[in-house]
């Protein structure tokens, strides 16, 4: 009984910890107004443009804020344009699901001796006989990035297949992302002055052409059968049961 009183206890003061943080960060970038926010965002712009590598390490510190992986990755398309925007996509996400793969795998080792949640099992039994497929699958299914991650890692899957799988599995779904980011031409954007985009900064080639590259890379998974014979529904049942997952150690 104490020990399960300390563990909430301490989930409660790190919740609350999370949350001033992240209070402190929205009013650091909102706070100020909107003429601030672009200010902000400019100078992060031009620096980020000069300096396009370093945009791999946000790919690692966005798991400090909960960052979804596909807002990094249009925002890379954004500064670094479609080619380079790839590259550094796919490193970046790679680098970051190594991280986050590993930290969970370690974290839960001692935690989990089978998951209880019917999805998770099914998934780790399947994970646990093809990891390189299964892995894979969900890459190319569009599977919210960080649940392959964590699903992965409860399942104990070896480091090799499950870091290959995500080098090819991310090399085709990040891509329409990064166009749709390198779509949007950022000057034409802050010289408008408006907080969204106008027509004027839209690059509606790029915009149409990745929506047709994602249709295309999602026939082109259902036509090889990934999501055929109830695996679709599989897939989004991850979505909502790895975040119970990290929740189930009492």
């Amino acid at each position: 009984m104490i020990r399960r009183f300390d563990k909430t206890s301490a989930r409660f003061v790190l919740s609350i910890i999370l949350l001033c943080a992240f209070s402190v960060l929205m009013f650091a970038t909102y706070g100020a107004g909107t003429q601030s926010l672009f200010e902000r965002a400019v100078t992060f712009y031009a620096f980020a443009d000069n300096h396009a590598w370093l945009l791999v390490g946000l790919y690692v510190l966005r798991l400090l804020f909960f960052l979804p992986a596909s807002f990094v990755i249009f925002l890379t398309g954004m500064i670094c344009g479609p080619l380079l925007g790839e590259v550094v996509a796919v490193v970046g996400l790679t680098l970051g699901s190594s991280i986050e793969f590993l930290l969970v795998r370690r974290s839960v080792s001692s935690i989990f001796v089978r998951p209880s949640n019917a999805w998770l099992q099914k998934w780790s039994e399947r994970i646990s006989r093809t990891p390189f497929h299964s892995i894979l699958l969900m890459r190319v299914c569009f599977v919210p990035f960080d649940a392959v991650n964590i699903v992965a890692a409860i399942a104990r899957t070896p480091f090799r297949p499950f870091l290959f799988a995500t080098v090819l599995g991310v090399i085709p779904t990040s891509l329409p992302i990064v166009v749709s980011g390198a779509s949007i031409n950022f000057d034409a954007w802050v010289s408008g002055g408006h907080l969204w985009p106008g027509e004027g900064a839209i690059h509606w080639t790029y915009l149409i052409f990745s929506v047709v590259l994602a249709a295309l890379i999602a026939l082109h998974a259902r036509k090889q059968g990934f999501l055929q014979s109830g695996t679709q529904g599989d897939l989004h049942g991850l979505g909502s049961t790895s975040n119970d997952a990290l929740s189930a150690k009492d």
